[in-house]
């Protein structure tokens, strides 16, 4: 994550500008996160399910 740049002077305004960005870098990188969390759920759901169904018999036996 590439954070907003910091304000060079002391107006207050530049600094709102910045929080305000700042948290718009913070809230891709949260749902980036949370993207990652539910492939990676549905992933090993995908593979449990199949070792569930490889296990239950091979070949008839």
């Amino acid at each position: 994550m590439v954070g907003a740049p910091l304000p060079t002077g002391d107006v207050l305004a530049d600094w709102q500008v910045f929080a305000d960005a700042q948290t718009g870098q913070l809230d891709k990188a949260n749902d980036r996160y949370r993207a990652a969390i539910g492939i990676v759920g549905r992933c090993e759901a995908r593979d449990a399910a199949a070792v569930k169904r490889a296990s239950r018999s091979f070949l008839g036996l």
